[in-house]
């Protein structure tokens, strides 16, 4: 997605940021979960990729498309959104820019997770 070599990513000196991002899903406190339901988890995974901005650029798709394969990870399937691709891209970016709260991104991924499990991709 980036055309930037696996080699040359490995040397960014943000993939810590990148490292915290994809771990914060499963944070917790002893047997309590922090995020207890997947569209938290896929919110909060989401959130911190743009936020965090490890990346040198594609930080809002890499963090879309890590939210597409976290729900399809954990057995989901995802519904595009009315007025798609515009619709997406508008949150996405709204997340960078500070106008969606994480709450509203919570929200916006709740109407599009659906409960059966993925099928095929």
């Amino acid at each position: 997605m980036l055309k930037i070599p696996a080699e040359q990513l490995s040397r960014l000196n943000r993939l810590d940021l990148a490292d915290s991002a994809l771990n914060a899903p499963a944070a917790g406190f002893g047997e309590v979960e922090a995020y207890p339901n997947i569209e938290t988890k896929a919110a909060v995974l989401c959130w911190h990729l743009v936020k965090n901005h490890p990346l040198p650029d594609g930080n809002k798709r890499a963090a879309f498309l890590s939210l597409l394969e976290f729900v399809a990870r954990n057995g989901r399937s995802w519904t595009r959104a009315a007025g798609d691709p515009a619709a997406t891209d508008a949150i996405i970016r709204g997340v960078a820019d500070g106008s969606v709260s994480q709450d509203e991104l919570e929200r916006w991924i709740s109407e599009r997770i659906a409960e059966e499990p993925a099928r095929g991709r």
